[in-house]
C-alpha cells in the first residue's frame, strides 16, 4: 500500500526518490503541502451516515492557519485527481471529504492509502455559476443581497443553483435563494411560515 511506512506524516521529495516513484510525486511538487494517509470511515453520530475521509496529520495541520480559517478552503491533487476542498473541524482535529464518486476517480476505497497535495486556496473566492451572474448583472436589489453575504454563503447559494440540471431549476433556485436571503426561506430553501 502507498505511504505505510510514512502513515500520516508529510512526505519530500527525497521520500519519492527513495521508493521509486519521482514522477508522480515531481508533478504534484508545486504543492506546498504534501501528505499520504488512508482513506478512513468517519461516524458522525448518526447511524444514518458514515463520512469517507482523510486525516490531516498533526505535522500539516500546523503549517497551517487554521485558527483564523478553522474551515479552511484548499486547491490541490488526492492520487493525482484536481480537489478543491474545505478542511473541516471536529474535536481539534481537520479532515478532507471525499465523496463515493471522488474515491472511485482516484482508484481508492476506504483502508487505501492517497497521496494528497495541496495549496491555500483564496478563502473568498466563489464559483459563480452563469444563470446566477447574469441573475445578479440583472436585479440591482438581488445583487445588493449577494454583496452583503459571507464568502460562505455565497459558495453554498452559488452551489444551490450550480447543482440544478436544467435551466428551469436554476431559475427557480435562483428565485429560492432570492427568498433565502430576503428571510422567506430557511437555508434549506423551505418557506418559513409567519
Amino acid at each position: 500500500a502507498i505511504g505505510q511506512t510514512r502513515l500520516g506524516r508529510p512526505f519530500s521529495r527525497s521520500d519519492a526518490a527513495e521508493e521509486g516513484r519521482g514522477s508522480v510525486r515531481a508533478k504534484m511538487s508545486f504543492y506546498p503541502h504534501q501528505f499520504e494517509a488512508p482513506v478512513e470511515y468517519y461516524d458522525v453520530g448518526s447511524s444514518r451516515y458514515l463520512y469517507t475521509v482523510v486525516w490531516l496529520p498533526d505535522a500539516v495541520a500546523a503549517q497551517l492557519p487554521l485558527t483564523e480559517f478553522p474551515r479552511l478552503r484548499i486547491t490541490g491533487e488526492a492520487n493525482e485527481v484536481e480537489f478543491d476542498a474545505a478542511l473541516m473541524p471536529v474535536a481539534g482535529r481537520h479532515y478532507l471529504l471525499f465523496s463515493r464518486a471522488m474515491l472511485r476517480t482516484m482508484g481508492a476505497a476506504v483502508g487505501d492509502h492517497v497521496a494528497l497535495a495541496f495549496r491555500i486556496a483564496d478563502q473568498e473566492a466563489v464559483d459563480i455559476p452563469a444563470a446566477l451572474a447574469q441573475a445578479l448583472a440583472e436585479d440591482e436589489e438581488l445583487s445588493n443581497l449577494w454583496d452583503q453575504q459571507t464568502a460562505g454563503k455565497k459558495r453554498g447559494l452559488a452551489y444551490r443553483v450550480a447543482s440544478a440540471k436544467s435551466p428551469a431549476t436554476q431559475a427557480r433556485r435562483i428565485a429560492e435563494i432570492f427568498d433565502i436571503m430576503t428571510g422567506r426561506r430557511d437555508k434549506y430553501g423551505k418557506l418559513i411560515k409567519d
